[in-house]
């Protein structure tokens, strides 16, 4: 209507009532209806004015600060303008409830109009306009104090989404001109004195207000939340540099940890004191101005660091800075209040840079281990200097010893997760400031070590994965020599402690002793786990024949080729590793070899663990040095290989005497531990050739029970057993692929496999048939032509077995062969067995005089009636595995194996079992052929289609 009006010739606009003033007066009226009383005409007119705007936007420049007088009620004599109210006369409008529900109202459409994309672009460029919507975000209080309690927090979700739009699309915009600097540190000094106000106080605050004090200053958190976002955003590496300024953010920062005891705020504040100690430790050099300043001044955190009740403050925030323990108080999660959240997660991302530790195909153990934790300790630590991070130190291991011994609480789990991120970061930092190996030592032993002897026997075994995490953060991508005393004392704890076999040792424990042997196999889980933190560090990422414990493979893309050292020669660091090695290799091997049939399970999932550790890393050390020209690596010839060492002990298990029948089924179930780690954490090329194919027999054999006399107690735990290696055979068969170019190992599968086919125990063979389908359907394209006729001959051979799940098995692992098959071997195979088939049926008995039989001519009878039906059964069955294999067509030889299998559907010419997959195979033919089966029934001829409904026609009472 108003562009007819425009238009319209008759009418003509007058010269001052230009079409731009036009448009203008539409997105003012629009703004006007979008603070209606009516919620539906609100969110019609929103709906229109952001249309509006995203095609008129240029009218946005000139209301942004109005839109903003309206929300922080600045808006005196400015009625109408822009057509929105003056919310600052609204205050003054009463309801007949005694409400203020028309300025509520007017200021949820305001805010709603200033979310919108088109509208906060505006407040993104240029300072000073940052500056005014901080103030008025961070204003809040005077509003939320008149309106209705009732519209406080929706008023709050409107004021949020302003929040929100402009978080999702901040970035950091650089100052050029002194006025943009100055109206920068204007800001953050803004921003800095509302969060040095104690909450509840505000200077706004109208004393005539009959207002609730409570929820005032339960209310004004949120203004300092928002505050502390805005400063962690706004502050930068030039303001490092501006002493004023960063001397009030250190201490700003420092009070909000001290006095906001688990409060949002103290969690944003850490997030604002890894911001400022990330900024401190970068070069400096190109940014200042002034050549005499070149670094930032850290006075301040020396000296709070210094402090040891700082330093617990300090602790006891890092405690709150964690997800609350869903398992404590009927498992309720946090309900934080709109954009808390998203403040939260914002103030743990500036913790600390990012990391890309572990990258390594071990990840984390613990869920609530935070790194970032232990890298803004470390960050901390390496900021004051040696002497201090020392003294600092000191402090924080002492508070971490009290919280992992503290009680049971809702934050317990928290606090002993944070005395290992205290721990990953002290070891780290001090590390790294240690310049000799006696410096370091002296760290382990008068520091590191010492709080390990304490927290490890303290610590319930759910929070065990926190410290795996943090001893391996302390010690990561550092050469071998450093962590040494750590490798050390971990063995020697283990060997003091682990539980060893004795060729007698066979007595049941009383109760209470029972009870205290379980708390010793917990204390030695503990420090297997720990052990297996430091082997994993021991261990490289790289490719087999790089160097081991060099830079990771990835450095080179942020340091260019110049800074990755030549890798044909062994350096220094590997022959650190091979040192460490051979301590593990003399020390704690045989140690844990002779465990295998420990007591405690989770103490046998540990051994498993570092037995295939030192196999893993020790080959992978072996082949590093054959790839460097050293044929006998780094070894002598008189130094065992520990791997081969242990592949002796795991196959000999089952046939061991050593071994009661107990601690036997422990060990075989160590071995099934070990191969299910090899099959996840091993590399496929040397684990499935180096170690699971050697205890593949093993993995068999496991299936048969254990000879002897025994409760049924032991043979529950025989049965559980038993089901662990079916799991672990289905899980070799299925995630094994041999692609790697070996065809021997493929050979090697196949010769377990017909050893296995025809053991005496019938689960074995079964299982050996389903293991059969899994590795020839992952294989089939890697087959040579002699391993498929092994492959065909091993499923052929178990089709005649006595067992009937035997024999089922292997008929749906020939089925998937045959699927496959070449068309013109396969018509001559279907050929081939047609003959057998036929010569196998039962004949009919000619009715003889009865004539005494003597017992020879019987056996021999028998003999020559059990060949016959082996034969039917496998000539049937092999017959029954190619018609399944053609479920949607129909070539020349199904019709003739169906003829011929339809011989054998009646009672007098085959057994029971012969029937029933006859009967089974013609109807399930006929069911998948159905769709198209006028095209399929012309591949039969009448004599084969009169043998193929013989079979699969019902019989009723007048055939």
């Amino acid at each position: 209507t108003l562009q007819e009006h425009l238009r319209s010739k008759s009418e003509p606009c007058a010269a001052k009532h230009t079409s731009l003033e036009a448009y203008e007066a539409l997105v003012d009226g629009l703004s006007a209806m979008s603070c209606h009383p009516n919620i539906n005409v609100r969110g019609k007119a929103l709906s229109n004015t952001e249309f509006a705007l995203a095609r008129v936007g240029w009218v946005v420049k000139h209301r942004r600060s109005r839109l903003l007088a309206a929300i922080s009620l600045n808006d005196e004599g400015r009625k109408g303008v822009h057509g929105i109210p003056s919310c600052s006369e609204l205050v003054n409008q009463i309801n007949s409830q005694g409400k203020r529900s028309r300025l509520a109202e007017v200021v949820k459409g305001v805010a709603k109009i200033v979310a919108l994309p088109k509208v906060m672009n505006q407040f993104l460029w240029g300072a000073s306009n940052r500056y005014e919507l901080v103030e008025t975000l961070c204003g809040t209080q005077k509003l939320l104090k008149l309106i209705p309690p009732e519209e406080v927090p929706k008023v709050i979700h409107y004021v949020n989404s302003i929040f929100l739009s402009y978080r999702s699309i901040l970035f950091s915009l650089p100052r050029n001109t002194k006025t943009e600097q100055e109206t920068h540190e204007s800001c953050l000094t803004f921003l800095l004195d509302i969060l040095q106000l104690q909450e509840g106080n505000t200077a706004t605050a109208d004393p005539d207000k009959n207002v609730d004090n409570n929820d005032a200053g339960a209310m004004h958190w949120r203004d300092r939340l928002v505050a502390a976002w805005f400063v962690f955003q706004f502050i930068d590496k030039r303001d490092m540099l501006e002493t004023r300024i960063v001397s009030q953010v250190w201490s700003t920062c420092f009070k909000l940890i001290e006095e906001e005891q688990g409060q949002p705020l103290q969690r944003v504040s850490l997030g604002l004191l890894g911001r400022l100690v990330s900024l401190a430790l970068v070069d400096m050099s190109q940014i200042s101005d002034h050549s005499e300043l070149k670094t930032p001044d850290l006075s301040a955190l020396r000296a709070m660091f210094l402090q040891e009740t700082f330093c617990r403050d300090f602790g006891n925030a890092l405690v709150f800075d964690h997800r609350e323990d869903s398992s404590v108080g009927g498992g309720h999660g946090a309900q934080w209040s709109s954009g808390v959240e998203e403040i939260i997660r914002d103030a743990t991302s500036n913790l600390s840079r990012r990391t890309l530790f572990p990258f390594n195909r071990t990840s984390q153990k613990s869920r609530t281990f935070k790194v970032q934790h232990s890298q803004l300790i470390e960050s901390i630590l390496l900021a004051i200097g040696h002497d201090n991070a020392k003294t600092a130190s000191c402090f924080l291991l002492k508070q971490a010893k009290e919280l992992v011994a503290s009680p049971p609480s809702e934050d317990q789990r928290n606090q002993q997760v944070t005395s290992a991120e205290i721990f990953g970061g002290c070891a780290r930092a001090l590390i790294q400031y240690s310049n000799t190996d006696d410096e370091r030592n002296v760290i382990w032993k008068t520091m590191l070590l010492p709080f390990l002897d304490e927290a490890v026997v303290k610590m319930p075994t759910d929070i065990l994965a926190a410290f795996y995490d943090a001893c391996r953060y302390g010690i990561h991508h550092f050469p071998p020599s450093y962590f040494f005393p750590l490798l050390k004392w971990s063995v020697t704890k283990v060997q003091n402690t682990l539980w060893q076999h004795e060729a007698n040792e066979d007595v049941e424990e009383s109760n209470g002793a029972a009870s205290a042997m379980s708390d010793r196999f917990a204390l030695q889980g503990k420090w297997l786990l720990i052990f297996q933190a430091v082997l994993v560090e021991l261990d490289s990422e790289d490719d087999p024949g790089a160097a081991v414990c060099k830079l990771p493979w990835y450095s080179g893309i942020f340091m260019g080729m110049d800074g990755i050292k030549d890798a044909s020669t062994a350096t220094p660091t590997e022959i650190e590793l091979g040192q460490s090695w051979k301590y593990v290799n003399d020390h704690l091997t045989p140690c844990l070899t002779n465990a295998l049939g420990h007591p405690y399970d989770k103490c046998r999932d540990h051994i498993a663990s570092c037995l295939f550790r030192i196999c893993y890393v020790q080959r992978k050390f072996i082949n590093t040095y054959k790839a460097l020209g050293n044929e006998n690596g780094s070894q002598s010839s008189d130094d065992p290989d520990p791997g081969i060492e242990i592949m002796n002990k795991l196959s000999s298990i089952r046939d061991s005497d050593k071994y009661s029948f107990k601690e036997k089924n422990r060990a075989l179930g160590t071995a099934r531990k070990f191969v299910s780690c090899c099959v996840h954490w091993g590399d496929a090329k040397h684990e499935y050739s180096e170690f699971i194919i050697p205890l593949l027999p093993l993995a068999f054999k496991s299936l048969q029970t254990i000879e002897g006399e025994a409760s049924s107690e032991d043979r529950g735990i025989e049965a559980d057993l038993v089901k662990g290696y079916r799991y672990a055979i289905s899980d070799i068969s299925s995630s094994c692929v041999a692609c790697y170019g070996v065809s021997d190992d493929l050979t090697l599968v196949l010769d377990v496999l017909k050893e296995m086919s025809s053991h005496e125990y019938w689960q074995i063979r079964q299982a050996t048939a389903h293991f059969l389908r899994c590795f020839q359907g992952a294989h089939k394209f890697l087959f040579t032509e002699k391993q498929d006729e092994t492959s065909l001959s091993i499923a052929i051979s178990l089709l005649a077995d006595e067992r009937r799940e035997v024999s089922t098995a292997a008929t749906s692992t020939l089925t998937g062969i045959l699927a496959v098959f070449p068309q013109a071997a396969l018509e001559e195979l279907v050929s081939k067995y047609i003959r057998i088939a036929n010569k196998s049926l039962k004949k009919k008995k000619r009715k003889k005089s009865p004539t005494e039989v003597s017992t020879e001519e019987s056996e021999i009878a028998a003999t020559k009636e059990k060949a016959r039906s082996a034969r039917q059964q496998k000539s049937v069955f092999l017959l029954c595995a190619v018609v399944m294999g053609r479920p949607y067509d129909t070539p020349v030889f199904v019709p003739e194996a169906l003829s011929a299998l339809s011989k054998h559907s009646f009672e007098q010419r085959a057994s029971l079992s012969v029937r029933e997959i006859v009967k089974m195979v013609c109807s399930e033919f006929k069911r998948t052929h159905t769709d198209n089966w006028e095209a399929h029934r012309k591949q039969f001829t009448q004599e084969q289609l009169e043998a193929l409904e013989d079979v699969v026609s019902t019989p009723h009472y007048y055939a």
